[in-house]
């Protein structure tokens, strides 16, 4: 009896999947549209959402046409003040700076 051990032959992941399955080739295309600066995502899902809000707003006014004008009146009013939601950092601290 032989009591040579045989060690297993070890085996790459990457070599056994199939190009398709590659992560390395995924995370390649990633980096390189980050690199570009490709903003391709953020601008669809906010023509996305706002594509949505119109429709909505639109059925709104047919069905409901109290609350939209409720609605869109709020949004006037919130677009015309001209006071931040969230306190800009920097300002703060010039006027602090300043004083």
């Amino acid at each position: 009896m032989n009591d040579t051990y045989i060690i297993p032959e070890v085996y790459d992941e990457r070599s056994k999947l199939p190009p398709d399955d590659d992560t390395s080739a995924l995370e390649e295309e990633r980096s390189r549209r980050k690199k570009e600066g490709k903003a391709d995502d953020i601008i669809a899902m906010q023509t996305a959402l706002c594509l949505l809000i119109a429709i909505g707003l639109a059925a709104l006014n047919i069905f409901r046409s109290d609350i939209a004008g409720d609605i869109l009146s709020r949004l006037r009013g919130l677009s015309a003040d001209t006071s931040e939601l969230f306190p800009n950092p920097i300002s703060m601290l010039t006027e602090y700076l300043s004083r």
